[in-house]
């Protein structure tokens, strides 16, 4: 090869033939990336149900139970968009409720991930499509918030498909491909409103790749007109001219777009359409029934939703260095061979050859604002964001990581050992760093606060699943009242109104939100629970289990907390759980869990 493979850049599309025959046959995208995402997603799979459940994670999984139950749901964007939620009532619906399950449907997207590099085959090489499936399968953000009930993996990923396959239209043809992007594109709008971030970056990447065609390739003797496409500006002519040919496909051309509309008009009225099967109001499946809802249905999946959804602007009132300096260390901890490789391949592919590719230059563009743009529109300080720069950045890593592969390929071909050994050692350092980081981050400590990944509120109760099993054993056993909390901070006012999904800004009990994550294993226990803000209602008979915010030294208010009830859980076994992180102040994450004894020793006997 001869250093030819970085140093010849063509205008096409690549294709297999740009290879070595050896290495061609060494490296076959389709098996390998095939491999590559199976065992992706069995590394998203495995232990899935392990770690206690977030504060984000148990809040939208309980509302993803309550509408399994009682087919109750509208729009509020404070919990994005409604394709987890529903999605999510199916697994329970189909699985049982669990951990596990709540994840399933984001480890599976996020475990499909890898495939997306084969729809960009024909403008990689072999080498860099099955590196792009390996950064994608393995890089330790993306495994981490593949196991994480939350948006932004699921939104990365359909968004990628839905850029693979509007390039393999253009490679192919193929009509399909262009119905399927659009589904893609318009199930990222169902997801997590920053999908217009999407929809911006590519934009902007548009002009820049138009600005490489005008100033890199086309500009000649025919001027700036030369950077239209030929075929455009010779069908423009035949336009003018009344080419029959020409009127003909423009008219198919609206025929194909009005029907891409229509589908795209039919995903968004499914998810955002508001259901109401146990509760007055109009609702999706109520309008089957009852036609006269359909226009006020469909007004409040597209008009409505719409306004809401286009209301959401990101979060702008607060220090922007801060937040970027989160946000480069979490690209330090779990991306850093990632941006250093996306560097080198954006160097390399565009300094070498003809010209840029368009899908490795549009990658770093979108990944590089990414970085700087995500930290201005974010509310709280959290990893998760890094997945919206790390998904466009591994394209051109992944000709930085393909080109160091083909450097000690080539080495073995020419017996260069002292070669061979340099890229050897690159590429383990590169995976063993990537396997280690994600190890130790997904497995290992995913709870631990000093895990970079994990986000305040999660609980870093380690160990709680025993007694969180203990907790839903026990409530399915016991007759009467389960669980009572007590303080006010726990305190609610109409139990009753926390079965149902939260509608236009009414949040059912006031104290529901500080039992987090615990009223979503209650709740899947089917757990009848009360709460007070008397000790003496503790004096006497009691339920089983009894919860209590601990009174803690960062906190110089003490009132309502385990210590006004302590002397009445005599027969009780005295637990502390995290809700968050750490204490913080008068925020306390240190719960006190009373388990009656007797219903222990009978739970486990």
């Amino acid at each position: 090869m001869q250093g030819s493979d970085t140093a010849q850049r063509r205008a096409r599309p690549f294709t297999s033939s740009d290879e070595s025959s050896l290495l061609q046959r060494f490296l076959e995208p389709v098996p390998l990336v095939v491999l590559i995402t199976v065992f992706g997603i069995a590394l998203r799979l495995v232990n899935l149900g392990a770690r206690v459940a977030h504060q984000d994670e148990s809040r939208v999984a309980y509302w993803s139970y309550a509408f399994m139950e009682n087919g109750v749901w509208y729009y509020r964007r404070i919990i994005h968009g409604p394709f987890l939620l529903q999605m999510d009532s199916i697994a329970f619906a189909l699985f049982g409720a669990n951990d596990f399950t709540m994840r399933l449907i984001v480890a599976l997207i996020g475990g499909l991930l890898p495939l997306a590099a084969l729809l960009f085959r024909k403008r990689l090489r072999a080498s860099e499509t099955v590196a792009l499936a390996f950064l994608f399968a393995m890089n330790p953000v993306l495994l981490y918030y593949s196991r994480f009930m939350r948006n932004d993996v699921m939104l990365a990923a359909v968004m990628v498909f839905a850029l693979g396959f509007v390039v393999r239209y253009f490679d192919t043809r193929r009509l399909r491909y262009v119905f399927a992007a659009v589904a893609c594109f318009t199930l990222g709008f169902t997801m997590k409103e920053n999908a217009l971030l999407y929809a911006a970056c590519w934009a902007g990447g548009a002009v820049l790749l138009y600005d490489h065609r005008l100033m890199l390739r086309r500009v000649g003797n025919e001027g700036i007109g030369a950077a239209i496409p030929r075929r455009i500006r010779t069908g423009a002519v035949r336009l003018f001219e009344r080419d029959t040919a020409v009127v003909v496909s423009i008219l198919k051309g609206l025929g194909i777009a009005l029907l891409a509309a229509v589908e795209a008009l039919a995903i968004i009225v499914y998810f955002y359409a508001p259901r109401s099967q146990s509760q007055p109001g109009s609702g999706l499946w109520k309008s089957f029934s009852q036609p006269s809802m359909i226009p006020e249905v469909f007004t409040a999946a597209t008009i409505k939703a719409g306004n809401e959804f286009m209301g959401w602007q990101g979060h702008t009132d607060h220090a922007y260095l801060p937040f970027l300096d989160h946000f480069l260390m979490s690209l330090k901890v779990g991306a850093l061979a990632l941006c250093i490789l996306a560097v080198v391949g954006f160097i390399v592919d565009r300094y070498s050859g003809d010209r840029p590719r368009d899908v490795v230059s549009l990658g770093f563009y979108w990944g590089f604002v990414s970085i700087l743009g995500y930290p201005l529109v974010m509310d709280i300080k959290a990893g998760w964001a890094t997945v919206h720069a790390i998904v466009p950045l591994a394209f051109p890593a992944a000709v930085g990581l393909a080109l160091i592969f083909r450097w000690g390929w080539e080495a073995y071909e020419d017996h260069d050992d002292v070669s061979l050994a340099a890229a050897a050692i690159l590429l383990l350092l590169i995976v063993g760093s990537v396997g280690t980081t994600a190890y130790s981050t997904s497995y290992q400590n995913p709870q631990d606060p000093d895990n970079q990944f994990v986000q305040y509120a999660q609980s870093s109760s380690t160990d709680a699943k025993p007694l969180l099993h203990d907790l839903q054993r026990i409530s399915r056993e016991n007759e009467g009242t389960d669980v009572m909390f007590y303080g006010s901070e726990f305190y609610s006012s109409n139990e009753a109104a926390d079965d149902v999904y939260p509608v236009e800004g009414g949040e059912g009990g006031d104290g529901w939100f500080a039992r987090l994550p615990l009223a979503w294993y209650l709740e899947t226990a089917d757990a009848d629970i009360d709460s007070t803000t008397s000790p003496a209602a503790l004096s006497g008979d009691k339920p089983p289990i009894v919860i209590a915010p601990a009174n803690v030294s960062t906190c110089s208010s003490q009132d309502g907390t385990a210590e006004d009830i302590e002397g009445y859980m005599s027969g009780y076994k005295r637990y502390e759980f995290q809700r968050f992180g750490f204490d913080s102040g008068c925020t306390v994450s240190t719960v006190v869990i009373y388990v009656q004894q007797d219903s222990l020793d009978n739970s486990t006997a």
